[in-house]
């Protein structure tokens, strides 16, 4: 089976910059409106709530958003279009972005992972609650090719359920699947790699074969419909993929033992050491704030990790990446086979 892959090697501090299009432009409709680069119908009425407002972007009109509200009980709902950055992480860092901007910190928000499901395309997001003086408020972010979309509902007192609800019949009716089907992204990635990596050789092999064994997984494991919505850096095991990318390029390359004391070798032993004694999975979780998606019906042991943790140290922090994985910024043909 071949892997359609494309490689850039550059080995320069892993920073992928993006830009805050704010929404200062009005757009004037007193119809349902439908917006033509990403597919997406704002109808004046969801429901018993009202459209109070569209608005874009002056210089980008991608960026797109629709605000409504429920005046019979002081509820709100809005939905916004960004472009996103296509990096595998971006997930993540638009979240914790959004909570940053309001003042929240991870431990102040209930957050979970989500999935938005319609016909062929999957959608993976995160979903989090928070208390804003007197209101509740529920934020879901989703990975949406290009774009991020990003809904947000919000009512007087405690009820998550009712918010829930709401999220769940709206985006229903607004179907942000449509951005995924006229935009989808390629498959084709590229891989940007950290000066950090090139220190040994042995540590650029590994990290090479980390990000490589991470799109085999995509390819063998996501279809195409799932790929064109991004890289799914929020999926437990394609997280999983990359620590054993790292471990197995050393054990299939050369089954000699490991020693040294190298940053490589370290690496290494870590992994292995931590795979052997079964605590991938929550390391992992641990890791990216309990905000990855595990396989149906899996199987944490949290309080073996957290003995494990006394006699063993954690040798490395994801926050601190060898390499990123970037998607090309390319639509794809869906119609065509893989």
């Amino acid at each position: 089976m071949k892997y359609y892959l494309l490689f850039i090697l550059m080995l320069f501090p892993v920073i992928i910059s993006s830009q805050d299009f704010k929404l200062n432009k009005k757009i004037k409709s007193n119809e349902n409106f439908e917006h033509i680069i990403s597919g997406v119908i704002a109808p004046v009425n969801l429901g018993e709530f009202t459209r109070t407002g569209l608005f874009t972007n002056s210089k980008n009109d991608s960026v797109f958003s629709a605000e409504y509200e429920n005046k019979n009980n002081d509820a709100l709902f809005l939905f916004k279009i960004v472009p996103g950055r296509l990096d595998e992480d971006r997930l993540f860092n638009y979240y914790f972005g959004n909570l940053k901007s309001r003042k929240y910190t991870p431990k102040e928000a209930v957050n979970k992972t989500i999935h938005f499901k319609d016909g062929k395309f999957k959608l993976n997001g995160i979903s989090t609650y928070f208390k804003h003086l007197d209101r509740l408020i529920n934020v879901r972010v989703y990975d949406a090719g290009f774009w991020m979309f990003v809904s947000e509902t919000s009512q007087k007192g405690n009820d998550t359920l009712a918010l829930d609800s709401r999220q769940d019949e709206f985006l229903k009716k607004i179907m942000p699947s449509k951005i995924v089907e006229k935009n989808p992204l390629t498959r084709y990635s590229n891989i940007f790699y950290a000066p950090a990596a090139a220190q040994d050789t042995l540590l650029l092999r590994i990290t090479m074969s980390s990000a490589t064994n991470k799109m085999k997984w995509i390819y063998e494991n996501v279809d195409k419909y799932g790929r064109a919505s991004g890289i799914p850096g929020i999926l437990l095991n394609y997280q999983i993929s990359g620590i054993n990318g790292f471990i197995d390029y050393k054990t299939e390359k050369n089954s000699s033992s490991i020693s040294g004391e190298n940053p490589a070798t370290k690496l290494i032993s870590f992994f292995t050491k931590l795979r052997n004694d079964g605590f991938v999975d929550e390391y992992l979780m641990e890791q990216y704030y309990y905000l990855l998606s595990p396989p149906e019906n899996h199987q944490f042991d949290y309080k073996g990790y957290e003995k494990w943790k006394l006699d063993n140290s954690i040798d490395y922090n994801f926050a601190h990446r060898f390499y990123i994985i970037v998607n090309s910024r390319k639509k794809t043909d869906l119609s065509k086979n893989d």
